[in-house]
């Protein structure tokens, strides 16, 4: 909901992770460019070590795709773009992430507006601090989150009012729909949704409501008030408000979206259609969540769902397909799926890697464990570091490990076939035949956001 101003020059440090939800949806690739800092001043480099900004600022947040970049210097904030040429002045107290052409800014005295790509304004610093999120404004699908005398509505980005101000709660408009919340005669905030017309689609009577995309909600509501069968029950909708899972469990998994990857390419983010739910004193089951039918039965915990394949546990965790059928047995002490295929199993304090069909392809040699990244992972065996393939062989090795500075390659692959190095607390790059290609002297990690 609304986020106050400690809250915003928060999001303004992090404004990287956010812009990774942004691409939701969306085919995602390592940008080409990120920060760097030297003597507390940080600049942009690129995923060949060339060096696009010299360090000027001293706060710089790259984020994947956009063609902005946010910058601070003296607690100023301002932008430029990716060439690192100045767009908009260092004049503002903050500046948020640009999403359909406009970013929301707060002036010195603390007023906030927004601001177009040319660094124009669109909307007069004219607000105080609680009346934009710095988070749901951003997202909400052309329509921008406002907070009025205790109220949530929308308005557009010429500040015209397409929503009233009538709701105690408001979500970001996800595929045009939005979550919104007002309280009833006991003044319990109960959820449903509207779309940008300000239409009921789903009536506003559930205690939880969660969106999971794809025309998915987890839902939860009070059953039977006053009568001794009263409970609380979980259970799917999609915006019709028709049940698509019943409302009988106690908990459900939320559906996480994943990067799909195969072999060395990196497709769309994917939903699973299977979900893990649980009824209480009985365990986890997998639910098929398009018709709510049950697949397998039952867990006393679970992970992920990711590929069609489900961590589950008993007394020991092992491996499921989404109809129960155990691909890895359900005796090792985790499992974690990556992805493409792979999973991590652990046995004794020592890792190895399978296939999800539950072939095994290294021995149980390994103090820890990465994902696969454009068909590499990293590795820590007898105290170092290695970069191997999926079949365990070795493409780079031997890379101490210091108890002050950590690993000497702090990621597997990342940007094109980039390595992140440490050497004597400070970080550099390399390429995927170990030569470096930016030498360690950054104060901060140097991470390609995708």
């Amino acid at each position: 909901m609304f986020i106050g101003s400690f809250m915003k020059k928060f999001l303004v440090l992090f404004s990287f992770i956010v812009l990774v939800l942004q691409a939701i949806g969306q085919e995602l690739n390592y940008d080409t460019l990120t920060s760097y800092k030297i003597n507390k001043k940080s600049g942009i480099i690129d995923n060949h070590g060339k060096i696009v900004l010299k360090p000027t600022y001293d706060l710089l947040s790259v984020t994947c795709r956009d063609r902005l970049i946010t910058v601070s210097n003296n607690e100023r904030h301002g932008v430029v773009d990716r060439k690192g040429n100045v767009v908009v002045p260092v004049i503002y107290k903050f500046v948020f992430s640009f999403h359909n052409g406009l970013s929301l800014v707060q002036d010195t005295l603390g007023n906030e507006g927004y601001i177009d790509e040319q660094g124009k304004v669109k909307i007069p610093l004219i607000y105080d601090p609680f009346t934009f999120s710095s988070f749901s404004s951003i997202y909400s699908s052309g329509l921008i989150q406002k907070y009025s005398d205790m109220k949530f509505g929308y308005i557009d980005g010429l500040d015209n009012s397409v929503i009233p101000c009538e709701y105690e709660e408001a979500e970001l408009f996800l595929d045009d729909k939005a979550i919104v919340g007002q309280k009833d005669n006991w003044s319990i905030t109960l959820y449903g949704t509207i779309d940008k017309s300000n239409k009921v689609l789903i009536p506003l009577e559930y205690n939880y409501l969660e969106y999971q995309y794809d025309d998915l909600y987890y839902a939860g509501k009070f059953f039977n008030f006053g009568k001794p069968d009263y409970h609380y029950a979980m259970g799917c909708l999609n915006s019709k408000n028709e049940i698509i899972v019943p409302f009988k469990y106690d908990s459900i998994q939320l559906r996480q979206k994943y990067l799909y990857v195969k072999g060395n390419e990196c497709h769309q983010l994917r939903l699973e259609n299977f979900i893990a739910c649980n009824i209480r004193e009985e365990g986890w089951r997998i639910v098929h969540s398009r018709n709510g039918k049950e697949t397998a039965c039952c867990y006393t915990d679970v992970g992920e769902v990711k590929g069609g394949y489900l961590e589950v546990k008993k007394d020991k965790w092992g491996l499921v397909d989404s109809l129960g059928n155990v691909k890895i047995p359900l005796i090792y002490d985790f499992v974690e799926i990556y992805g493409d295929e792979v999973v991590a199993v652990k046995k004794n304090n020592k890792w190895a890697y399978f296939k999800t069909d539950g072939t095994q392809t290294t021995d149980f040699v390994y103090d820890y464990t990465t994902e696969f990244r454009l068909g590499y992972a990293l590795v820590k065996q007898n105290g170092k570091y290695h970069l191997i393939d999926k079949t365990g062989k070795v493409k780079l090795s031997n890379f101490s490990v210091n108890k002050k500075e950590g690993a000497y390659i702090h990621h597997p692959v990342q940007g094109r076939n980039t390595l992140l190095f440490c050497k004597k607390g400070k970080y550099g790059l390399m390429n995927m035949n170990g030569k470096i290609i930016f030498p360690a002297k950054s104060e901060d990690a140097i991470l390609f956001v995708r």
